[in-house]
């Protein structure tokens, strides 16, 4: 069986983290990235190592830079010349109310958030148009990005909801060539996001969904991976929601 080559953007933590996990257990070689957590990044590397993956790489990403992004992609074409999965899980969320947002804040989090998910998937092309069989690229959304701002920032919101619009767009760019793109937009997962949540606010929130509490990154994991794989051949520009019940359409 031909090993699958996957990179995972911001997977030193939570969902990304869950997501190389569970990729790891497929037998996917993987390569992650992280932003500013080197140690954490280096202990799920090992993690997925022991899991299953014969391959591990880790690199530093900033996904504001395109030159950060340039580099990664030569990186990867350098060790292994093609990709067949792509998951953009990397992004800021800052818990701010709308009026104390300042311009560059808003613009760091929607270069992070949208540009640089659009950045890199167009970067990433040549190298998941050289691999063979099924690719695919999983985009990491939010909620927040289909309902608005409820309790995370407004601009975070508007990133992800831009994100929803590039998955689209790249699935029906892509389509003839193969490459499936789709989105997966989490509700409240128990996280280092959420974790800014204290109090009153974290209360609140766990009050709003139907299921009771907070998800786990795990119970996000094993979607993207569904969609990662051959099993969702037939699945493109499709939009999974895991929101305990939050949002029900």
């Amino acid at each position: 069986m031909t090993v699958r080559r996957a990179l995972i953007t911001g997977a030193s933590s939570g969902i990304g983290a869950a997501a190389a996990l569970e990729l790891a257990g497929d037998g996917a070689a993987l390569w992650i990235t992280y932003a500013g957590r080197a140690s954490e990044a280096s202990r799920i590397a090992e993690e997925c190592r022991t899991a299953g993956s014969p391959d591990v790489r880790v690199s530093q990403l900033d996904l504001r830079d395109p030159a950060s992004i340039r580099a990664l992609i030569t990186e990867i074409d350098e060790a292994w010349g093609a990709l067949e999965v792509l998951v953009n899980n990397g992004g800021v969320c800052p818990y701010v109310p709308f009026d104390e947002i300042e311009i560059d804040e808003w613009d760091l989090v929607l270069e992070t958030n949208a540009r640089g998910t659009f950045l890199l998937t167009r970067a990433a092309l040549p190298l998941l148009r050289a691999a063979e069989g099924d690719r695919s690229v999983v985009n990491i959304s939010s909620i927040a990005g289909q309902v608005g701002a409820l309790q995370t920032g407004m601009h975070y919101a508007a990133s992800k909801g831009a994100l929803l619009a590039i998955t689209r767009s790249f699935a029906r760019l892509l389509a003839a060539e193969g490459i499936r793109v789709n989105a997966v937009t989490p509700g409240p997962v128990a996280s280092a996001i959420t974790d800014q949540l204290q109090g009153e606010g974290r209360e609140k929130l766990a009050a709003s969904i139907p299921l009771g509490d907070f998800g786990r990154p795990q119970d996000v994991a094993w979607i993207i991976a569904t969609l990662a794989s051959e099993r969702a051949r037939f699945i493109t520009g499709a939009t999974y929601d895991v929101n305990g019940g939050v949002r029900i359409d």
